[in-house]
């Protein structure tokens, strides 16, 4: 049985893979005249996106698509995406079940962990609304990373972002570097529009994010310094309305 630590460090490998869905095109199971690959988020994708796979012993290679076992790798590594976040969201509800939680707070949080993964863009958006509250639980960083970073609809980023970035701490400022720092040009205009929406007021609430920021550039994973110093200069082109004196 993993344990609680095992499963973190899944959750952020995870959401550290690119997002959307990974589907596999074998070539062994239906050809196309090209080689097998697996396919990132082809209904949304602007450009084809795609990951291909070959083996090599000592140096050469010994297998080139179509290659049943090659293919059958590729499969393994495209399903993983979708099936390891089910995987490990059954293995705490079991948990929860074996201890008897029957905690509210749980329940809400897994309720609206649900409701993220729902095929309507409105859904996912109050999901992103509801769990930013629980962004201080590692359960819910990956669902809030996969929310704002949305593949659908950028309504659901900037609604996600927006509400993570009301937390006002380091958590949802860490949130949402981690996602800024991958985010395509579309992802990251919505984004940045949340931040100047909950930052544009009070100059008192725009120097203390700077200041977390700051501190955030210092952090061991790269992501997150990465996406730091993008959401610092966010901050420091905005004028707040309103300054403390």
């Amino acid at each position: 049985m993993p344990t609680e630590e095992e499963l973190v460090s899944m959750e952020v490998r995870i959401a550290a893979a690119s997002t959307g869905a990974w589907v596999p095109v074998l070539e062994t199971r239906g050809a196309t005249g090209g080689a097998s690959c697996i396919q990132i988020a082809p209904a949304t994708a602007v450009d084809d996106d795609e990951v291909y796979l070959s083996r090599f012993i000592n140096g050469e290679q010994v297998q080139v698509s179509p290659d049943l076992q090659l293919d059958a790798d590729l499969d393994f590594i495209a399903s993983a995406r979708q099936d390891m976040p089910r995987l490990i969201s059954e293995v705490r509800r079991l948990r929860a079940l074996l201890r008897g939680d029957s905690d509210r707070r749980h329940a809400a949080f897994v309720a609206l962990r649900e409701l993220g993964r729902s095929q309507d863009y409105r859904d996912r958006a109050d999901a992103g609304r509801g769990l930013a509250a629980f962004a201080d639980v590692q359960e819910a960083i990956e669902p809030l990373l996969e929310l704002v970073l949305d593949p659908g609809d950028t309504f659901v980023t900037r609604v996600t972002a927006e509400a993570v970035l009301r937390r006002r701490d380091r958590i949802g400022l860490t949130i949402v570097a981690s996602a800024l720092a991958v985010a395509d040009w579309s992802h990251s205009e919505w984004i940045h529009t949340a931040v100047r929406d909950v930052f544009a007021i009070f100059s008192e609430e725009r120097d203390r994010a700077m200041q977390l920021c700051e501190e955030m550039l210092q952090d061991p994973d790269d992501r997150v310094a990465l996406g730091a110093r993008q959401l610092y200069e966010a901050l420091a082109g905005i004028d707040p309305v309103l300054r403390s004196k």
